[in-house]
């Protein structure tokens, strides 16, 4: 599936080495070359800096309603 820039997406399985479980919710802050920077917040509302540090494929989010 393809994202735009400022979709909400989950991750499809929590990515514990960089903080991220599948319940947050993100947004997608950049796209490059078919991966996604996601912006995602804690269950504090809270960015999580490290997860802007990794672009996702698309494979690995699912987009939110």
């Amino acid at each position: 599936m393809k994202f735009n820039e400022f979709d909400v997406v989950k991750l499809k399985n929590d990515d514990l080495e960089f903080g991220v479980k599948k319940s947050y919710l993100g947004t997608i802050v950049d796209v490059q070359k078919g991966t996604y920077c996601v912006e995602f917040l804690d269950d504090n509302n809270n960015t999580i800096e490290k997860a802007l540090d990794k672009y996702y494929s698309p494979d690995e989010l699912v987009k939110v309603n």
